[in-house]
């Protein structure tokens, strides 16, 4: 079944990136860079080494990492800034991991190939490069005398070596993690420990463990806090193998937070299209450090957009009068390596920010290959992680004022609400503010033509943005439906009018926002705007602002006849890919996942709302069968997947699911397993005896938002709403607690199998009388449902007449007696998918 999958709250580089790069730049020519990054970049070994002890050995121990050096020796890089931050050794050793967590043991033997009895990982290698702010240099060194000399060629190679790997492979600059430890805590003896070896068994890999948690590393987008990492940069097995909290956490289970360096008050990004897709911008960020001494800062900007110029200020509390005076600017360096290696941004302050001070950074830049013209003022945004410099998308919410400047002619839809509108010679000059923070910023670029409604119910006025022009790739598509050797004679797209299909997304638009505000409350916005993206099926949400794929505002025949693309697969794609988006106003915007852990709370929670939704347009027959249709994709193994997906591991696992193994498994479990979990939950609050049977969920979800409302929130958190609003019947511990749900459902990979034998018959008094049995199999002895019963009275009419708590493995006797309107045909279990299961 094909069903293309949203991506639809990812950074968003996706933008017309950035702003004025002249008068406003900074004072001066670009800055020299800095000399401790400098020296650290060119450090190599300088001589220095310490032998192995014979017959021991020596070993380094890292949380769940354990090396052991059996022969040989580490040959130190030249120090910097008066210390030793890095090393190689050449000899022989072994590194060995010990997972943490089950789920963390089976991610691994997933992605490393291990069987299912698997337990550790362990690699010999004759190589191993070091790079650390911590004391591994002083523990190395009490192990044996450290000598000095002529630098061995073949470290050097090795250093070299991994240098090209870290430009080619990783694409990450390291000596930026490094430099912080050096710069920001200078004399710290708890940095960061990274170890970058290649083995006989398995690819190159990374083993690291950062007190500053792997989102340090900026292998990732939204890693969090967890400290520990293996990371495999292979193209075709390559991901992340293992990330944790230490192992004195985990048996602790309480995790440490994830630890940042500043608080985004606020952002100015100043963008500019000069011509074409080519895009200038100028972004100033106020901000208050958290750290003490703060002098380098990462900076998230996709490296095809080229730093030009860097500055800071110190600033009010309150954002500067655009009126008042110009801030004392100062030149700061700045880091930016090569756009086609390890491009990674930060800034790198020539002197200590005090903790809690506010301050203002300044960083002009310039690029292209953001943008894409695909014909007719249709456009491509194409960059879709950081179009504009942030100190990290999604890590903290802030308030936007977005200038953009664009030839006359094309258009701006963006976030925020527009303040003004203006003509500056042959530019379109267009300003946007939120009235709210917002975790992060977009926009969409052409030529549009827009229809609007307000709905009156939720208050929310509901654009949409379509563009009348046909681009490219249909024209192409005309071409070859009609030439020889293409489809000959077959059927083409012929002219493409959007705009016609607008109403049905401006109506959906409206059914979302009524519904979506009834079960979840309120937005902060007043209006979302659902904007055309020229890309045939990708779809994304912003604060305030939707990417719709073009595919959703073709008809269905130009779909299928010309396309090919044929299935319910595409049709359900369709028909719920604007609820989904939509739902994201809530689900990633208004109350944001805490960590890629918890992204289930914003894409499946999206995907249970697009269900809600299909329930209340189509009925619950369109309903059940969506459900349906999710089990399957949980349950059912794809082409090119060795194992199904729910048996990848739990949802809690995010993309980190996707392996060589289970390349399917993150679609299939994020989205709909995440969304089952909440049907689950919905189905146990259900009372259909109530004048509203969807109120007490809808009081959890209120709550939920209220309490969360522009914060990012974990699994945990969402488990803490749940047990407020908890039923009796959910209380299946007695302890007031959902553990058992959650344990199950989310941090678990369990789907029992049910069989019912149940016989309706006459019962006393003119009752009717249930009998008969319901087992539950292939699960552990603690595994617990509570299983619906129903009564068919015809196809359309049903009625849930019991709850039955099942245990482990068992069989349960059901003969219960009731008063009901008339007899019904049968009886069965589940009739509404209650509770995910294999049959």
């Amino acid at each position: 079944m094909l069903r293309v999958r949203s991506r639809c709250v990812l950074p968003a580089v996706c933008l017309l990136c950035l702003g004025l790069a002249g008068a406003k730049a900074s004072a001066g020519a670009e800055p020299a860079a800095d000399p401790v990054y400098k020296a650290l970049r060119g450090a190599r070994p300088d001589g220095g080494r310490v032998a192995v002890p014979p017959g021991p050995g020596l070993t380094l121990e890292r949380d769940v990492f354990r090396f052991q050096f059996k022969s040989g020796a580490f040959h130190f890089l030249a120090p910097v800034e008066g210390r030793v931050v890095g090393a190689v050794f050449v000899g022989q050793g072994t590194v060995r991991l010990s997972p943490a967590t089950p789920a963390e043991r089976r991610q691994l033997a997933l992605a490393s190939g291990g069987d299912k009895d698997f337990e550790t990982l362990t690699e010999d290698f004759d190589e191993l490069v070091l790079l650390f702010g911590d004391d591994t240099a002083a523990e190395i060194q009490m192990h044996a005398p450290l000598q000095t000399g002529t630098p061995d060629p073949r470290a050097v190679q090795a250093y070299d070596a991994h240098f090209r790997r870290q430009k080619k492979d990783f694409r990450t600059n390291f000596h930026i993690r490094i430099l912080q430890d050096l710069l920001n805590t200078p004399g710290l003896t708890s940095g960061a420990f990274l170890a970058f070896f290649d083995g006989k068994k398995y690819p190159p890999a990374l083993a690291a463990v950062d007190p500053y948690g792997a989102e340090a590393l900026r292998l990732s987008v939204r890693l969090g806090g967890e400290d520990s990492i293996l990371y495999v940069p292979d193209a075709n097995r390559g991901g992340i193998w293992y990330l944790s909290d230490r192992q004195s956490e985990v048996e602790r289970k309480k995790a440490v937070p994830e630890k940042r360096l500043t608080d985004a008050l606020s952002y100015r990004v100043e963008t500019s299209v000069a011509k074409d897709a080519d895009l200038a911008g100028t972004t100033t960020i106020r901000f208050q450090p958290l750290v003490a001494g703060l002098r380098v800062l990462p900076v998230h900007l996709l490296p095809k957009l080229r730093l030009s110029g860097a500055s800071y200020a110190p600033a009010s509390l309150n954002p500067p009068d655009p009126a008042g005076a110009e801030p004392a600017w100062k030149p700061a360096a700045f880091i930016q390596e090569d756009e086609e290696e390890d491009g990674d941004a930060a800034v790198v302050f020539p002197e200590g920010l005090a903790k809690g001070s506010t301050m203002l950074l300044r960083l002009v830049y310039k690029g292209d290959e953001v943008l894409e013209d695909a014909g007719e003022k249709n456009f491509v945004v194409g960059a879709r992680e950081s179009w504009y410099p942030n100190l990290g998308v999604f890590s903290d919410m802030a308030d936007f004022e977005l200038v953009y400047r664009v030839p006359a002619g094309n258009e701006i839809v963006s976030v925020g609400r527009q303040v003004e509108t203006r003509t500056e010679g042959a530019q379109a000059v267009s300003v946007w503010k939120t009235d709210h923070p917002v975790q992060v910023a977009g926009f969409n670029y052409g030529k549009f033509k827009k229809t609007e409604r307000t709905d009156e119910q939720s208050g929310l006025q509901v654009e949409v943005y379509t563009n009348p022009g046909t681009p490219d790739i249909v024209r192409e598509i005309n071409a070859y439906s009609s030439a020889s050797g293409g489809y000959g004679d077959g059927p083409t797209l012929g002219t493409m009018n959007t705009a016609r299909l607008a109403e049905s997304a401006l109506v959906d638009g409206v059914n979302s926002a009524r519904l979506f505000t009834t079960y979840f409350g309120p937005l902060p916005a007043q209006h979302v705007a659902i904007t055309q993206q020229s890309d045939w099926g990708f779809g994304q949400s912003w604060p305030s602002l939707i990417f719709m794929p073009y595919l959703a505002f073709m008809t269905g025949t130009q779909r299928s006849q010309v396309l090919g693309l044929r299935g319910q697969g595409l049709a359900d794609f369709v028909d719920e890919v604007g609820f989904h988006e939509f739902a994201h106003q809530w689900w990633g915007h208004l109350v944001g996942a805490s960590t890629y852990r918890d992204q289930w709370l914003e894409e499946g929670f999206s995907e249970f709302s697009a269900g809600l939704a299909v329930q209340h347009t189509q009925g619950w027959a369109e309903h059940d069968r969506f459900w349906r249709e999710r089990r399957k994709e949980i349950l059912e193994k794809p082409p090119g997947n060795a194992v199904a997906p729910n048996d990848a591991g739990p949802i809690t696992q995010g993309f980190r699911l996707i392996t060589q193994r289970s390349p399917s498994a993150y679609n299939a479990l994020i989205y709909p397993k995440g969304g089952y979990v909440l049907h689950m939950l919905r189905m146990m609050m259900w009372d259909g005896a109530a004048p509203t049977p969807d109120a007490r969920f809808i009081a959890m979800m209120k709550d939920f938002t209220e309490t969360y409302g522009g914060k990012a929130a974990t699994t945990a958190d969402f488990q803490k709403v749940v047990e407020r609003h908890i039923t009796p019947g959910m209380n299946a511990t007695g302890d007031g607690k959902m553990d058992w749900f959650f344990n199950q459902w989310v941090y678990g990979t369990e789907i029992p199998s049910y069989k019912a034998d149940l016989k309706v018959g006459a019962g006393e008094g003119g009752k009717i009388r249930i009998t008969g049995t319901i087992s539950q199999q292939g699960v552990s002895k603690d595994f617990r449902a509570l299983m619906p019963i129903y009564v068919e009275f015809s196809k359309t009419e049903s009625a849930r007449v019991g709850v039955v708590p099942l245990v482990g493995e068992a069989t349960v006797p059901v003969d219960v007696q009731l008063t009901l309107p008339k007899k019904p045909k049968r009886a069965m279990i589940n009739a509404r998918g209650e509770v995910l299961a294999r049959e």
